[in-house]
Order: structure tokens, then sequence, then C-alpha cells
């Protein structure tokens, strides 16, 4: 009789099989059985570095790669400026995207050589860390098979197995005497799901014995266990941040450090972390590691090395994507940063949650999250934002019973200004600010921001895209705690546009300019983004300062938040990003990223 168990996980389901006997014509009824003996049918990619062999060389990978991919640079910008100069520009464009194209992939050697060293790639079992990311299975005891029995396992898919002896070894014949008292094998996954057209995840494992020339076999289907996106609900572990010399930059990082553990990591003057990677993982009964995913924006190749050269070891894996570029696309894509990337908490439907990006990723970053098949990937606009991530208007935290998300409101951040003395300027308290940060931060009164239509219509549409951007995730009012924000339109590129305008002279061309700066409307924080925080345990929030303007020589802002999240049992600290991350339009969440406990979630 055939035997046939069932498994769920992360939305997905397969069959585990075992075939009949052995025909009493050609061996006893008990025959071999091949069994699963890790229970639930899930195998881990086993990619990760659990004796820390590759942390070295990849030290010496990157820091030769400085100097070859700077020289590509050079060579990629003399050939596209050749191209600019062709008469037929529409042949220069083909010949461009060929040329960006080979650019990516030189400039990703090393992150290929980076990836390549881990566990699985080697035919070794690397010790008892390496040997628990095993699936485990049994060939049982057939203890009369016949002399003249053979026995073969083979597999399918992008797995690797092993038959224990005295030690792990790479299974292929097994001898009578390995039938008769029976083995056990190991398979580990050399790759995780990228891409369901290329390999699924299904991996089969088939035991045939031959006895009188009459073969039968036992089969096991199995499958990747899915990379699964962290989540803010998960026990935070570890906080990481960028190396820094400024002293304003410090200042936060101490704030973080009196509530939560927070390591700096070498990123290339790279200060925004969060974008670097994105933390996941694989889990298989009660058992698992992390899977950091690094973005495939090129401005943050370098800085996102860290993941492999003080990161990846013992459970940490690495998931290289090879993006390539396409017609029509940035290599710089804002979009491929981390901080674009949030998991909503799971919801009716979707147990492992539901993947939020910002506007439009790109094609290689989205299909890999698709294909594991377990979160559900869903896209809200973010064009509205000047940087364009997800984590400027919306957070997920954890509440008792379950969790809220905290959203920007700037429509209550309008209305609070007219309950305000007009006279305050907008930003109270401020500290002392030299060059170039006392031109950074605006010092008009509420009432000159208040007068300034292209502030409050910036906030307006603001308001408007972040709603349609909640009704798009479904996210019903109970769900939701609104934090007063507000927006600007005088970002970075409109400091650039009104500087190029202070050169012009005067004429047609000049107030062209005028008129296009003044319609612009793309929106960063005005005010230090109190959505852009850090979860920490315990129900605490670290914030960014907001240094909103004063009531009762109360910040308005500072105020409001501290009620809003007090209301969902959360206690809130302030740290001041002001002239550090905020000037560069980040705030803290930007400048952070995580390990959270997804074993025991």
């Amino acid at each position: 009789m055939n035997r046939s168990t069932t498994w769920a996980v992360a939305g997905l389901t397969a069959v585990a099989l075992t075939v009949a006997p052995v025909p009493a014509s050609a061996a006893d009824s008990s025959g071999a059985q091949l069994q699963e003996v890790t229970p639930g049918g899930l195998f881990l990619a086993n990619i990760d570095d659990d004796a820390n062999a590759c942390r070295s060389a990849a030290q010496r990978i990157t820091s030769e790669a400085v100097a070859r991919e700077e020289a590509n640079e050079q060579r990629f910008s003399d050939e596209k400026d050749a191209l600019a100069q062709l008469p037929d520009q529409e042949q220069a464009e083909r010949d461009f995207l060929a040329l960006r194209r080979s650019h990516r992939w030189e400039q990703n050697l090393a992150d290929r050589q980076l990836a390549a060293c881990n566990d699985a790639a080697d035919a070794v079992v690397n010790g008892a860390a390496d040997e628990r990311d095993l699936f485990r299975l049994r060939v049982t005891p057939w203890s009369n098979a016949p002399a003249a029995a053979t026995a073969r396992v083979t597999t399918s898919g992008k797995v690797r197995l092993f038959v224990k002896r005295a030690r792990w070894e790479v299974a292929d014949v097994l001898t009578v005497a390995e039938l008769r008292r029976g083995v056990d094998l190991g398979l580990e996954g050399t790759d995780v799901v990228r891409d369901r057209a290329d390999w699924d995840g299904t991996a089969v494992v088939t035991l045939t014995v031959t006895v009188a020339g009459a073969a039968t076999t036992r089969a096991v289907r199995l499958r990747a266990a899915p990379v699964l996106t962290q989540l803010n609900t998960q026990r935070l572990q570890r906080v990481f941040a960028a190396e820094s010399d400024d002293e304003n930059v410090r200042g936060w990082h101490a704030e973080i450090a009196k509530v939560a553990p927070l390591t700096t990591l070498a990123t290339a003057d790279d200060g925004w972390t969060q974008d670097l990677f994105e933390p996941a993982y694989q889990k298989v009964d009660g058992n698992g590691m992390r899977v950091l995913v690094p973005s495939v924006n090129d401005r943050h190749r370098q800085a996102a090395r860290a993941a492999y050269t003080q990161l990846r070891g013992r459970d940490v894996a690495v998931a290289h994507i090879a993006d390539v570029p396409q017609a029509d696309s940035d290599d710089d894509n804002t979009y491929d940063s981390m901080g674009n990337l949030e998991t909503m908490p799971p919801t009716p439907g979707h147990p492992n949650g539901t993947i939020v990006v910002g506007g439009t990723p790109s094609a290689r970053v989205m299909t890999f999250f698709r294909a594991q098949g377990a979160q559900d990937v869903v896209t809200v606009d973010t064009g509205w934002l000047t940087v364009g991530h997800v984590d400027e208007f919306i957070q997920f935290l954890p509440v008792d019973g379950g969790w809220k998300a905290i959203v920007a409101d700037p429509a209550a951040g309008l209305t609070m200004l007219a309950g305000v003395p007009q006279k305050e300027k907008l930003h109270g308290n401020l500290p002392t600010l030299e060059w170039p940060y006392d031109e950074r931060i605006d010092k008009r009164t509420v009432a000159e921001f208040r007068a300034d239509d292209q502030f409050v219509d910036t906030n307006r549409i603001a308001a408007r895209r972040i709603d349609q951007n909640i009704a798009t995730l479904g996210l019903p009012a109970s769900r939701i705690v609104r934090i007063p924000v507000l927006f600007t339109a005088r970002s970075f590129d409109w400091a650039l546009a009104q500087s190029a305008i202070d050169g012009m002279d005067d004429g047609p061309e000049k107030d062209d300019a005028i008129v296009a700066l003044n319609a612009m409307r793309y929106a960063v924080g005005e005010t230090p983004n109190l959505i852009n925080g850090l979860v920490v345990n315990g129900n605490r929030y670290v914030a960014p300062k907001p240094y909103g303007p004063l009531l009762g020589g109360h910040d308005v802002f500072e105020t409001a938040a501290t009620r809003a999240l007090a209301t969902v049992g959360y206690q809130v600290g302030y740290a001041d990003d002001l002239t550090s991350a905020h000037v560069g339009e980040g705030e803290i969440h930007c400048s952070t990223n995580t390990f959270r406990d997804y074993l025991t979630s």
C-alpha cells in the first residue's frame, strides 16, 4: 500500500511519497524504505558559512575590487561620452544599453566571487553546525537483503545528497551491508529559489534497489524552504548602523545603544544601512538561517558587501541577485534600495506577512521574492516622494494582541500649525547650526510656511497619496495610528535648481526655470520624519527628534507622537538626527538595519 503524507508551510503544499514495497518475487516483504527523519518536507539552502571559512577571502576580494571598479567606471564614462557623439543616436542608444549591461556584469564580478563561497560550494559537511543544516532521511534496514542486491540513490533539483559513513560522503551507490543495516542520508540545498521558471524548489530523492534484474524505486518529494522577509513583530536581537566619525551621528547611535545592542559596520561611507540589504530567513522545524538579500542599486554596491565581509557566518547566508539593466531604467533606481521594502505582519490568508514595495523595483528583485511563493508582494505608489521609499510614510509595530501600522499624517501636521503662535519658527529649539546645516534647515515662521502654496500643496498631495496607499494595502482604520509629519518640496533637487537660477541672467529662460521650481511637488520630510524610526523590544520606539514648533515650551509634534503611540502601549524615545540623517533626506530607520528572532516567532 502506498504511503503519502502532505505538508503545508508558507502557503505551499507538496506530497512526500514512498512507492509500494519490492514485490515478494524480488525481495522479502519488508524491503528497504526511504523515510523522512526531518519533519515537514522542507530543506534549507545551505549557503551560509558555519565555519567562517569565507570571511578573510571576502575581505580580500572587496578590497581588491575597489581600484578595478574605479577604472571600470572611468572606462564606462569615456565610452558613454563617445556614444553621445555618434551621428546615429538610435543605434547609439542600443549600443549604450549593451554597454550598461556589460559594465554591470564587470562591476558585479566581486559579488559573484563573494557569493560563490558558502557551505554548499563544496561536497563536504563542514562540522556539526553544517550537519544541522541537512535535511535528514533514512534508508531503513533490510536485514535479509540478497547478496546480489544493488542500490543507488539519486536526486533532482538544486541539491546534494550525502550518506553517513565514517564521515558524510556524497551519496551514490549503497552497499549490500548498508542496505542490511540501514543508513542515514543528509540533503542540502545548493541554492535558494530565485525564479520559478528556472527551478520551483522541488527536489526528489530516489532509492533504486535492483535484485535479479528487477528494479524497484522509493521516492521522496521535498521542497526548498522559502526565503521569508523579516517582520518588525519579531523580537529585536541586534541593530546595525554605519561606522562614523561624525559626532552628530554618534550622538543618535548612543541613544539607540541605550535600548538595544548596536553594532557598527564598515560601509564605504554609505550611511544608509537600511538600504544595503533586506534581512530574510529560511526556517525548517525549529532550525534555519538568515538570508541577507543585498540591494541591486549600483550606488549601494560596495557598501552592501558588508553583508559578506562582516555578517555572513554561522547561520547567516547572503543571496546575491544578479540584476541586468533594462532599457529606459536607471542603474541607480532608488526603488531598489531595501528601505523601499517593508513587510506587513500576518493577516488572514497571509500567515507570513505581505511584502510592500514602492514604485518600480528591478524585475529580478521582484521575481526573487515572488518566486518564494510564501508572501504576496504588493506595490504602492511612492512616486510622490523625492527619495521614494515605503519607510517614509508607514511602519509596522507589534502591540499586545497583534500589530499596528503607524502612518505619516501630513493633513494633521498642517492642522497643528493653525494652533500654534504664528510668529513661532516652524522648527523650535534648534541647536546652533553651522554651515552647511544653517542653510539646509528652513528657518521660516509658521505663518510663512502656511502662506507658502508650494509647501501646503505638497502636504495635501502627500496626504492623498498616503490614503490611497492605505487603501491599496487594505488597512482598516482600527489598524492605523496616525502621526503628524510635514513634508516639503525643498529637497536637494530644489536647492540645486534654486542655485542654478541664482546664477542665471534675467530673461525668459530664468523665468521658465522659476516657474518650474515653484511647480515642484515631490516630497521629503520637512520635520524629521517620526515614522522613520526604530522598533525595539518592550514596547519602545526610537523616533527622530522632530524639532517642531513650540507651544508652551513643548514641541507640538513630539507631544502628538508621544500621545498617539501611548494609545497602543508604546513609550517613545527621541534621538537627534537633524544634522546627520535628516539633512541627507533620511532618518533613523534609513540609517539602521536589524536582526530579529525568526526562530521563536
